[in-house]
């Protein structure tokens, strides 16, 4: 499913000539969800202990603590 991607972009010119994907999630992709989980989860385990409670997002992550 990640093997030989391609894709276009869609510009005000019109589309991009096809172009090869080698790194990263196919977005709108149901499958997609879970490596970036699982990769979040192995990224952010450091701080999982260290902080009461965290939020992740997409390219974001809020850690809150119970004090200034």
């Amino acid at each position: 499913m990640y093997k030989r991607v391609v894709t276009c972009v869609w510009t005000q010119g019109g589309l991009t000539k096809d172009f090869s994907i080698t790194v990263g999630l196919h977005q709108s992709s149901a499958l997609s969800s879970y490596p970036f989980a699982l990769i979040m989860e192995v990224m952010s385990g450091h701080i999982q202990d260290e902080v009461p409670w965290y939020m992740l997002f997409a390219d974001d992550i809020v850690l809150v603590e119970k004090t200034k």
